[in-house]
């Protein structure tokens, strides 16, 4: 190997590796192969001049030449068949084995008429007459103009055939491939042209090797880059990154081997020396040294691209983030809207959501001209079966509806994304085209595809949280109307009573004769079942209209005393106990409230006492207690009133605050319900415990120490 033949080696590795890659892409697709074999054309190209270069004499320069004249003038019938099939066939011809004899007939006729008296010449590029390059002969005779005719014809031919395809490409990937194809037939027509036009002015042979490398490195680096970056054939991202590492790797190579050879043989001449194993060792010393090259050539190929997708990726996981919180749906996809124009300069976004009843796909803002697409519509079947993105011009317009398909096309959408959540379809994002007029990438799409399936998941979500609420909602509607019924009859039955009691009152008054201590009781009978009558509607009317809480400094000692004044009188021989810790801050609250609190309970513990006292003969008043407890424990306030009276049976804790539920033969039943709504009002809460002779009531609030 010599450095005239490091271009040729640097575009085999290229192109062979594009043919592989191409080819088993996809084997069984015609257009693979014969774009495989386009490309693998041009790896022949290159192992002939590599042999050329590096053969070192002229016999062995000579066998290669002749495979490289014979090819030249192939390349150009397979560039045309190619153009028939890429990126997909619209014509019948193909079809044909008659076709493919047609096109290859005229260049073989041609080669063959030429043998064995082939238009080429070996030229030595050195002064030491041991590196040979090639020179296509162009000569006014017939077999020399019919060859050139043929290449250059053919290469128009197969630029038409592209050129007359684009209009009838239906997606926009396609168009784009295509065009990419077509630029690359362009680029390949100039430069030989330019390699035929030196080749008859030019004297220097330098000059044609120079002008032919520059076509075989252009060529080469168009479908590397077409492949790897531009994505004209489908092909695994880490399948592109290993192969622009293997390309990348045997440029390396080769310089460093060149690099071996220049250093050993100048050294070892030097030294004097002549010893495999010192070349060995010079070659072993350098790839230790060219290995953390390569890797850092393949971390950084990898990364240049990977650069679109992980810089889609990055920002779909901080929008991922953002709506993993509930939104209500129009919001949800209006944030969608905005994030994929600002993402990916889209002018509008489509959202069609599946309706439950209908099962049909509505457009979400029902904007003029929309049109629902059924769930029977071909555009769903084929959504729910590929699973993936389809872009709009590849769907059959004969199988979807004349509706949608108008309306579709009238807002511009070129790419239709499927929500799919749980095998199920359940939406479909309508993507327009971009600001800027620019295609869809694959890159874009295998993105956009990750989107979507985050976006499904977030509305599938947000449709489970919705049916929670909903649910909710129900229940605590049926919970509202029960306890409004319970309430209800409460008050009738309170009232009823002592109405009756009244009724019957007056109604003995009215018809018997009786003596006036007979009238006056039942005179009284009337005053007192009025006020309990009054007592019930008072005590009902504080249950449903609680002031709301005026807050001031209020100290707890204060309310306790004032408490422990109030009840005195009607606790009998009942003891009552105020026990507080020392130093209690003074507390941020409502005074009449937590007044009313504290006087509601200490009355409920002196009625429990006084029920024991009627119903446990070996219970004395005298016995009885109702204690005030006070403590501060994490910044909250703990008051707790116990007693040791009848005690609550276990199955009625869960009741004790519910308006008119009572175990006393007397009383409305609405005092503890008045208390905990007082506890919930001034931002705390009660609980209570019971046993047998004891049962502590605890109101608990957190300590606020500034007047609000």
């Amino acid at each position: 190997m010599n450095i005239y033949s490091f271009p040729a080696i640097v575009a085999f590795v290229t192109n062979l590796t594009m043919a592989f890659v191409i080819f088993f892409g996809n084997s069984r697709s015609a257009v693979n192969r014969w774009i495989s074999a386009f490309v693998l054309g041009f790896a022949v190209w290159n192992i002939s001049e590599i042999f050329i270069l590096a053969s070192g004499s002229q016999q062995g320069a000579t066998l290669a030449a002749q495979v490289l004249y014979r090819v030249i003038f192939i390349m150009p019938a397979v560039y045309v068949v190619s153009a028939y099939h890429f990126p997909r066939s619209v014509s019948k011809l193909t079809g044909s084995i008659l076709f493919y004899v047609a096109v290859f007939l005229l260049p073989v006729v041609f080669l063959v008429s030429s043998f064995p008296n082939f238009h080429i010449r070996l030229i030595s590029l050195s002064s030491s007459g041991t590196v040979y390059f090639y020179r296509i002969m162009v000569r006014p005779d017939f077999q020399s103009i019919s060859l050139l005719t043929t290449f250059f014809v053919y290469l128009l031919w197969g630029s038409i055939v592209m050129i007359r395809k684009l209009p009838l490409l239906r997606t926009t990937t396609q168009k784009h491939h295509a065009r990419l194809f077509l630029l690359g037939g362009f680029v390949f027509l100039i430069f030989s042209l330019l390699m035929f036009i030196v080749e008859r002015y030019a004297q220097e042979t330098l000059y044609f090797y120079t002008t032919s490398t520059i076509l075989s490195s252009v060529v080469s680096a168009f479908f590397a880059t077409a492949v790897l970056r531009g994505q004209m054939f489908k092909s695994p991202r880490g399948v592109r990154s290993s192969v622009a590492y293997s390309i990348s790797s045997s440029i390396i190579l080769a310089i460093y081997f060149l690099s071996v050879q220049a250093v050993t043989e100048g050294l070892l001449n030097y030294l004097k020396i002549s010893s495999y194993a010192a070349n060995a060792l010079f070659v072993l010393l350098l790839v230790f040294l060219i290995r953390p090259l390569e890797l850092r050539i393949h971390r950084t190929l990898d990364n240049l691209l990977s650069r679109d997708l992980n810089r889609y990726r990055h920002s779909m996981v901080g929008f991922s983030h953002e709506i993993s919180n509930y939104f209500p749906t129009a919001v949800l996809f209006g944030r969608v809207g905005s994030f994929l124009s600002r993402q990916f300069h889209i002018q509008n976004v489509l959202v069609f959501l599946k309706d439950e009843q209908s099962e049909h796909f509505i457009e979400l803002s029902r904007q003029a001209g929309s049109s629902d697409i059924e769930k029977s519509d071909y555009l769903v079947k084929r959504l729910a079966e590929t699973r993936a993105p389809i872009e709009f011009y590849d769907i059959d317009r004969n199988r979807i509806g004349e509706g949608i398909y108008s309306y579709l096309d009238s807002k511009g959408v070129r790419l239709l994304l499927p929500l799919l959540f749980a095998e199920e379809l359940i939406g479909i994002l309508g993507i327009s085209v971009r600001k800027s007029g620019q295609e869809f990438t694959t890159d874009m799409i295998d993105a956009l595809s990750i989107f979507a399936n985050e976006v499904a998941t977030a509305y599938q979500r947000n449709l489970t949280i919705e049916k929670i609420r909903d649910k909710e909602q129900e229940q605590f509607r049926i919970r509202h109307l029960a306890s409004l019924g319970q309430l209800t009859a409460g008050v009738a039955h309170e009232i009823r009573n002592p109405l009756n009691v009244m009724s019957a009152s007056a109604q003995t008054l009215l018809k018997k004769k009786l003596n006036n201590d007979e009238e006056n009781e039942l005179k009284q009978f009337i005053v007192d079942e009025a006020d309990r009558l009054n007592k019930i509607l008072t005590d009902f009317l504080s249950l449903s209209r609680l002031k709301a809480p005026k807050y001031e400094a209020v100290s707890l000692e204060e309310i306790l005393q004032r408490v422990h004044t109030a009840i005195l009188p009607s606790s009998g021989e009942i003891e009552i106990r105020v026990s507080q810790e020392n130093a209690l801050p003074a507390i941020n609250t409502d005074r009449d409230l937590l007044y009313q609190l504290m006087f509601n309970l200490g009355i409920n513990a002196v009625d429990a006492v006084k029920e024991r006292c009627k119903s446990d003969p070996d219970f004395s008043c005298s016995r009885g207690t109702v204690g005030f407890s006070t403590s501060v424990q994490d910044g909250r306030l703990y008051v707790s009133v116990s007693d040791n009276g009848t005690g609550i049976p276990q199955e009625n804790l869960d009741r004790v605050f519910e308006p008119f539920f009572t175990t006393k033969e007397t009383g409305t039943g609405l005092g503890l319900s008045i208390s905990h709504n007082i506890a919930e009002t001034l931002g705390g809460q009660i609980r209570v415990t019971s046993g047998k002779g004891e049962t502590v009531f605890t109101f608990t609030c957190e300590i606020k120490r500034e007047p609000g």
